[in-house]
């Protein structure tokens, strides 16, 4: 399993720049559809900092959709110097509404966003650290539900801030994870092979030595003749005279000189 991964930094979807753009052209309508979003993705946890960033964003939307609404729209008929003045009493008064939310929504969205990333570090050691796979565990570990545990996990998944896998029956698998296992008994089969190999190549190398000794013993054995007494005939007189291996002595009736050959 590869254990190199990213960290999470939390981005708007391409639905919530839509939602923002949208905002910005017409707020009464867009401004429903955030709280929608809103409301649909909050009980995931990876969201909810973005969904406080995103009201604060739609607020600096409609703030800024009223402010030009106003001026160019509701106040184009006064005279200059009212039509300014007229905008910028409704603009505080609109800017005591919205500034605390904003202000609000941001320090929620840091809030949300400093928990998840401490989730996220607590998930990476007890899986890739710690080697945990079952959810239960996992989320007994850091406190929250198991389906929760479930949902961010899959979450930083397809985040690539976790290795790719899947979660089946409460437990988690990594993709590849059987392949690295089927190498490894693939590894140690070649191993064991090499090394009955071996085995069986000093086994032969030995069977082969004995046999080339006791063939250089054969050897050196029918080399050396068998050399015992024996008759030899006189050539000087005919009698016969033994004589002892490598021998040489006088015949004793006629005085002539025999050798043992």
């Amino acid at each position: 399993m590869n254990n190199q991964t990213s960290v999470y930094r939390p981005t708007f979807t391409k639905v919530d720049f839509f939602i923002i753009f949208g905002t910005a052209v017409f707020p009464p309508v867009f401004l429903a559809v955030g709280l929608l979003q809103v409301v649909a993705s909050h009980r995931f946890s990876y969201r909810k900092g973005s969904n406080y960033s995103l009201l604060s964003t739609l607020l600096v939307m409609t703030f800024l959709w009223i402010f030009i609404y106003a001026y160019f729209v509701s106040f184009a008929g006064l005279e200059s110097s009212i039509r300014t003045k007229e905008t910028q009493s409704l603009m505080l008064i609109v800017a005591m509404f919205c500034l605390p939310l904003i202000v609000a929504f941001q320090v929620m969205s840091m809030r949300a966003n400093t928990y998840f990333k401490g989730l996220e570090t607590s998930y990476k050691e007890l899986l890739l650290n710690q080697d945990h796979d079952e959810i239960a565990e996992i989320a007994r570990r850091v406190n929250r539900k198991p389906e929760q545990a479930t949902q961010d996990i899959m979450f930083l998944m397809q985040e690539n801030t976790l290795p790719s896998g899947t979660i089946e029956d409460g437990i988690i698998y990594w993709d590849g994870e059987d392949e690295e296992e089927e190498e490894e008994q693939e590894q140690e089969q070649e191993d064991d092979e090499s090394n009955n190999d071996d085995t069986l190549e000093v086994e032969t190398d030995s069977s082969q030595k004995a046999e080339q000794e006791a063939a250089a013993e054969s050897s050196l054995i029918r080399s050396i003749p068998s050399k015992l007494p024996k008759s030899t005939q006189c050539v000087g007189c005919g009698s016969k005279v033994i004589l002892q291996p490598e021998e040489s002595k006088e015949c004793e009736y006629c005085g002539s000189w025999l050798n043992y050959v």
